[in-house]
């Protein structure tokens, strides 16, 4: 049984809580005397078997434990393992006499901290602080380790919550916007009104954009896998022709498109590219405050090269890698809406085609986005 009471957890006390496992009151003054020698004042708590040890650990909080290797029944690796069960972040400094090398390292690799021969106590004092000084910092990493868990669970429960939203908010918008497009169709269908079929046909497209802003979305929680390209052989031309043409039905602005006079063969997807490169003139139009747009189309060697400049607002030096990044913008939000994704996007799928996008720009001179994709994979 223990020779001193354990204190209940809380209780006032003063100086260094040290709990000794040990058999001998004796060696146990030795110690407090020795302590005391070196200005720390102790007060010390005596067990010497396993079911004293259990509940001397559980019932309150000790600042450090010293033990001796072996007792009548009860040894100091028996010790050491109901420690780390039940008080893993209190230090263990093994008070014994000569124990040989082998133990001594076992021990350490069991988790003691030290290991003071009783012929030479004078260590113990400073083997105690600097153990204790470990043990603190051991704590404070579990504890900022558990706040961490802590965080990224919450984090992980919020991240659920917000893809759900995301999914079930993206059913509900494709639904009324299905049967819109529906609506619109018809109604070309069956007017001959030539402006009223261009309002229309400006209905039509406003509604592809926003369904682009739901894929948009769905793309960079990452609820919608990557889609995987599928190469044809694509005459470019065609497909910057067909791009521009959209463009110039929505009378957005006016766009200057250059082409070489033969075909431009590339193994592309095709939608996949047009998509791009939309996104791409859609960023020119909206920073291009309506000026014309230049759309220019060449092959150099084994590389098919678009170039897109705008005559706008241009952009920063130091935000040109930042335009590319998810959420990135180089202007005010209030001033140009839009979800930050679409240069991000099309970075994607050009470097998925094992190709390059690059801006050049000064701020107030306009930009040049230039996406390269070689001609054959």
């Amino acid at each position: 049984m223990a020779d001193d009471a354990v204190l209940s957890p809380g209780e006032d006390r003063a100086g260094l809580v040290l709990l000794c496992i040990e058999d001998s009151p004796d060696d146990v003054e030795l110690i407090r005397q020795e302590l005391a020698q070196d200005g720390l004042g102790a007060e010390i708590s005596r067990v010497q078997t396993g079911d004293d040890t259990v509940r001397a650990l559980r019932g309150r909080r000790w600042d450090a434990i010293c033990m001796d290797y072996q007792l009548p029944g009860f040894d100091a690796l028996h010790a050491l393992h109901l420690r780390s069960d039940l008080a893993p972040d209190v230090p263990v400094i093994i008070v014994s006499g000569y124990i040989g090398e082998t133990a001594a390292v076992s021990l350490l690799k069991a988790g003691a901290d030290d290991y003071i021969p009783k012929h030479n106590l004078a260590r113990l004092a400073p083997a105690l602080r600097r153990a204790i000084r470990d043990g603190a910092d051991r704590r404070a990493r579990r504890q900022a380790e558990e706040e961490r868990a802590r965080l990224v669970a919450q984090l992980a429960s919020a991240l659920a919550l917000r893809d759900d939203f995301l999914i079930l908010a993206s059913h509900e918008l494709r639904t009324p916007l299905t049967a819109l497009r529906f609506q619109l169709e018809g109604a070309l269908r069956i007017t001959s009104h030539e402006a009223v079929q261009h309002r229309l046909r400006q209905a039509n497209q406003q509604i592809d954009r926003v369904e682009r802003l739901v894929e948009d979305m769905l793309t960079v929680s990452s609820l919608r896998p990557p889609e995987p390209i599928r190469l044809e052989r694509t005459d470019a031309r065609l497909l910057l022709a067909d791009l521009v043409e959209s463009f110039v039905v929505q009378e957005v602005t006016s766009i200057n498109l250059s082409m070489p006079p033969v075909p431009v063969f590339a193994a592309l997807d095709r939608r996949q590219v047009e998509d791009a490169l939309r996104r791409i003139v859609e960023n020119a139009v909206k920073y291009g405050a309506g000026n014309p747009i230049d759309v220019r189309l060449e092959r150099l060697g084994s590389v098919l090269r678009v170039l897109v400049t705008d005559r706008g607002i241009g952009i920063a030096l130091e935000q040109h890698a930042r335009i590319f990044e998810r959420f990135g913008r180089a202007a005010a939000t209030s001033n140009y809406g839009g979800l930050g994704l679409g240069l991000w996007i099309a970075r994607q799928i050009v470097e998925a085609h094992g190709g390059t996008v690059s801006v050049a720009s000064r701020l107030g001179e306009g930009a040049t986005f230039t996406v390269s994709i070689p001609v054959a994979r």
